[in-house]
């Protein structure tokens, strides 16, 4: 039996999207020690380690054509170092609630950046389980409760400015994808982002804070680890999902991150799960059986 590119495209979505719930789990106890900025750039170095070594050993690297280095380099400045700088620089300056409309809003804006940009196309059913997903999501992410804390204009920007940075990278990386391996695209993208990450602390001169936790040799070996399952199952496979099926379907299928969280915050983290949150896996879940059930995509 043979499996179509749109079915690997689809399962390799949701393994990111379930790869990232775990590695969420996995980074929350270092995040209470480390600097955001610091967990970015370190990230990245350890992850272009790991993918220069496996795209060695399984003879990724090729000579792709310009346009298709310029795509990925620039999908990784974009998407990993200057989106995260705006995210981080957001977080100080918009509350919980602002954060759940701009991660809902960038769902959308991906999807009709593929449609205007790609032109992508989707069965009217398909277009429904995406709707459902991002409902699915919103409703899941606001229950946390009530508003904590106000929102600056500041921020407001901050944060959609990387939220359209992330949705551009996500198309530069589809249209990058035609003629390179997906572990030779990731490491790439990685690289390029993590020299972009590298540049930012060299500017700010907070490259030293950043980088002096990781002395510690337990602490660097747990963070390893962690980031092996963030690159080879949320980076990885993403690329995967973007070249195989559009990106309105593997996006839409990676956003449902939060969805997988629950189950593995609860088993391990042993957080209690709200009905809201239940309720929005529910409607999410129901989405994405829509959208994988909706037919071929174009």
């Amino acid at each position: 039996m043979t499996i179509s590119n749109n079915t690997i495209g689809i399962l390799a979505a949701l393994g990111s999207a379930a790869s990232w719930s775990i590695g969420a789990v996995l980074f929350k106890e270092l995040g209470e020690s480390l600097s955001s900025f610091a967990m970015t750039l370190v990230k990245g170095a350890v992850s272009v380690l790991l993918l220069g070594v496996l795209t060695l050993l399984f003879g990724g690297y090729a000579n792709i054509g310009r346009e298709a280095y310029l795509y990925l380099i620039l999908s990784g400045v974009l998407g990993i170092a200057l989106s995260d700088t705006f995210f981080f620089s957001a977080l100080k300056e918009v509350s919980p609630q602002t954060i759940t409309l701009l991660f809902t809003f960038g769902q959308v804006v991906t999807v009709l950046l593929a449609v205007l940009l790609l032109g992508e196309t989707l069965p009217l059913q398909g277009w429904a389980g995406i709707g459902l997903i991002i409902t699915g999501i919103a409703i899941g992410m606001f229950s946390g409760g009530t508003e904590k804390g106000t929102s600056s204009l500041r921020g407001i920007i901050l944060g959609l400015i990387s939220i359209l940075l992330m949705s551009f990278s996500v198309i530069l990386t589809k249209k990058g994808l035609a003629e390179v391996s997906t572990l030779y695209a990731t490491f790439i993208r990685m690289f390029s982002g993590t020299m972009g990450m590298l540049l930012v602390g060299i500017a700010t001169r907070r490259l030293g804070s950043w980088v002096t936790p990781f002395r510690d040799a337990r602490l660097m070996v747990k963070f390893a680890l962690s980031v092996c399952v963030i690159t080879l199952g949320g980076f990885w496979l993403a690329i995967v999902a973007f070249k195989y099926t559009t990106v309105a379907v593997a996006n839409s299928l990676i956003s449902t991150e939060p969805i997988f969280v629950l189950p593995v915050a609860a088993f391990l983290l042993k957080e209690k799960v709200t009905l809201q949150a239940v309720i929005g896996a529910v409607v999410a879940t129901i989405g994405v059986i829509v959208l994988c059930t909706s037919g071929n995509t174009v």
